[in-house]
């Protein structure tokens, strides 16, 4: 009897403590802001191969998610997004799904690499 009022008890803390953690979504934004905030980090390339190269990537680092910017869709080119490399930046941004790599009619450019990705409409100062 005592191991069950135990368990019980250990059970209803466990589930209490789950259900006040805090929720992130980046798709549930305020209204009122029009805009993200996250930091701009890069991230080695790694080709199909599994080979790492020394070409770079940039990501949006949204709480504890980080997004692959696909630039050829974005209204900002990496030069401009550069200067905010490891620091706060905020965004308008579009949370999308599909193909990475792919900017042009050709696909055989592609490295077949897909998912959620972000495009950056604009940096809001």
């Amino acid at each position: 009897m005592r191991t069950l009022i135990l368990f019980l008890l250990i059970g209803s803390i466990f589930s209490i403590s789950c259900k006040n953690a805090p929720e992130t979504n980046l798709k549930e934004k305020d209204p009122n802001r029009p805009y993200t905030s996250c930091q701009l980090i890069e991230k080695d390339f790694i080709n199909k191969g599994g080979h790492l190269t020394e070409y770079k990537e940039l990501y949006l680092r949204c709480s504890i998610q980080d997004y692959f910017i696909k630039i050829c869709e974005s209204n900002v080119d990496a030069k401009t997004l550069r200067k905010y490399l490891n620091k706060s930046i905020n965004v308008e941004m579009e949370i999308k799904e599909g193909n990475w790599d792919i900017c042009t009619d050709d696909p055989a450019y592609a490295q077949s690499r897909g998912g959620t990705y972000v495009v950056i409409k604009k940096i809001v100062d």
